[in-house]
């Protein structure tokens, strides 16, 4: 157990150095100070050699990298499109379907977030949906808690199913040759991954119809007025089931009759284009339009649409996003088979600094902020007319925006690829993270089915990625699941439903939202408020999950 606590140690000095009031350090000083004492550890008890310490450190700055791109990339189309005038035509949009906040929260944070989820990933939907909220009016804080809230369901499908298929592959020899899987279970690889397919979208699609609520509830207590904030989450509870239900219903349907691929994708796309037309009907709307404090006068929405009147067209407005949507979809799913021809490209090495297991590769056209961010936001520039000079001026305003943002991702992603690493040591222990897993899964027995889900949170908070965490624990849930007697299918769903949920906490998507946001230093507020509506989802998983295993 001494080892266990030492290798938490890390997460929970990032976690409390920035959630604690009387300490509230900011993303990069606390995550620095986590890094330093992972690399104590690592070298001090788990007797990392300092080759591997220094390999995995390089690899941890390759990969910030990565995520900085995918940054970089979401807030440069987002001010090409302030500087352009397109986010002028997408907020009369929004006012004239409804000026309610709570109604433009679900539609962008829960429907519009999903879709980008389940085409890009990558933490891709806050980094669009949170700074379009912004835009809107919403104070950076309410676009940051709303979005990640949301990115939780569509998670283990998003790019066209890529954290569910790594989770599968990563036991597809036990599957195989596990003696005890195959007397007890048999099910083939295709059969097993269509039985975690439907499991995990029936365990998040359960909570998916309350998290719009689950959401509105936590933005409500946050920025409600004073002896209004049941009456208003009472009266939007009809619209928000509906919108949950627009969602949850077709991405289980299409879980079943059309695989892991298309779940999130469609399931968003149905949602979105019905909830869009409903809300533009008035259906479920209540009539008192709910606004911030800081809001203007009730007559904004119609400035907004008779100044449209001599402005770009609500549908010009939305054109980028639709390219980009269109994009993401076409290179993603590989029935279009543009997705073989970008992942074509790669750079990287292998055995750095002759460490056999750090090897590292990366697409960069694969890499969203990169392609199609990016250069669609230039061309962007170019087609509007601006010209070559005030592009430049965009682009290099873009990257200061995002400079100090950069520090907490080297040590915050650095200090996850040693714990993950960490087992590469001559002292022959395990990582720090499995040490952790195993700790939980000898202390609760039978119950592990109960620790299942925390255990993939606890990957996707501090990898940063649901699909991270399932290649790290799916192993350890398969095969402590034949152990403890259970269908290991359950077991792996909830890894995966788990790694979904961490995503509302996880340090990189908190980093990066705030980041395209402006709430830097709000990093521990967004942790400590997101944990609530976690909970909530990780109880109501464990409610549907629990009577189908025992």
């Amino acid at each position: 157990m001494l080892y266990a606590a030492l290798s938490l140690s890390p997460i929970l000095v990032a976690l409390f150095a920035m959630v604690i009031r009387k300490i509230k350090l900011s993303a990069p000083k606390a995550l620095f100070l986590s890094l330093c004492l992972a690399v104590v550890l690592a070298s001090a008890v788990w007797k990392m050699e300092p080759a591997a310490l220094g390999a995995f450190s390089v690899l941890g700055v390759c990969k910030a990298m990565e995520v900085f791109f995918i940054i970089f990339g979401a807030i440069l189309f987002l001010n090409m499109l302030r500087r352009c005038g397109y986010m002028e035509a997408i907020q009369r949009s929004f006012s004239r379907v409804s000026q309610d906040r709570r109604v433009q929260a679900i539609l962008i944070a829960w429907l519009f977030g999903a879709f980008i989820e389940g085409t890009a990933g990558y933490g891709t939907p806050a980094a669009l949906a949170a700074p379009l909220l912004v835009a809107l009016g919403f104070p950076p804080v309410a676009a940051c808690i709303v979005c990640l809230i949301a990115n939780s369901t569509p998670v283990p499908f998003a790019a066209a199913g890529a954290p569910i298929t790594a989770m599968v592959s990563s036991v597809s020899t036990d599957l195989t040759n596990n003696a005890d899987y195959v007397a007890r279970y048999g099910l083939s690889y295709d059969a097993f991954f269509q039985a975690c397919t439907e499991t995990t979208t029936l365990l998040l699609g359960v909570g998916g119809i309350v998290l719009p609520l689950i959401l509105i509830g936590v933005f409500l207590a946050l920025y409600g007025q004073k002896g209004r904030k049941l009456r208003d989450f009472l009266e939007i509870i009809p619209f928000g089931l509906f919108t949950g239900l627009a969602f949850s219903l077709p991405y289980y349907l299409i879980s079943v009759f059309a695989g892991h691929a298309f779940p999130s994708i469609l399931g968003s796309m149905v949602g979105l284009l019905i909830s869009v037309f409903a809300a533009s009907k008035g259906f479920l709307i209540p009539k008192h339009v709910w606004r911030f404090a800081s809001d203007q006068d009730d007559d904004t929405g119609a400035q907004l649409v008779s100044k449209g009147s001599r402005s770009m067209p609500v549908w010009k407005g939305w054109l980028p996003y639709v390219c980009i949507g269109l994009f993401l979809l076409v290179s993603r799913v590989a029935a279009f088979g543009l997705k073989d021809v970008l992942t074509s490209f790669s750079l990287g090495w292998n055995s750095l600094f002759g460490v056999d297991s750090c090897s590292y590769s990366f697409q960069p056209l694969w890499n969203p902020g990169l392609l199609p961010f990016a250069p669609f936001a230039i061309l962007l520039g170019l087609f509007s007319g601006i010209g070559w000079k005030d592009v430049g001026r965009v682009c290099l305003g873009s990257f200061f925006q995002l400079i100090k943002v950069f520090s907490a991702l080297i040590f915050g992603v650095t200090m996850v690829q040693i714990m993950m690493n960490s087992g590469v040591n001559t002292s022959g222990m395990d990582s720090m993270l499995l040490v952790a897993a195993k700790a939980l899964a000898q202390l609760t027995g039978s119950f592990f089915p109960v620790i299942s889900p925390i255990i993939g949170i606890l990957g996707a908070f501090i990898s940063g990625s649901c699909t991270v965490s399932c290649v790290m624990f799916t192993p350890l849930q398969f095969n402590t699941a034949l152990l403890i007697g259970i269908d290991p299918v359950y077991t792996c769903a909830l890894q995966c439903a788990g790694g979904a949920l961490g995503n509302m906490i996880c340090i990189n998507n908190v980093v990066s939202v705030s980041a395209t946001t402006g709430a830097s230093g709000d990093e521990g507020r967004i942790i400590s408020t997101n944990l609530i509506p976690m909970a909530v989802y990780l109880v109501i998983i464990l409610i549907v999950a629990l009577p189908m295993i025992f």
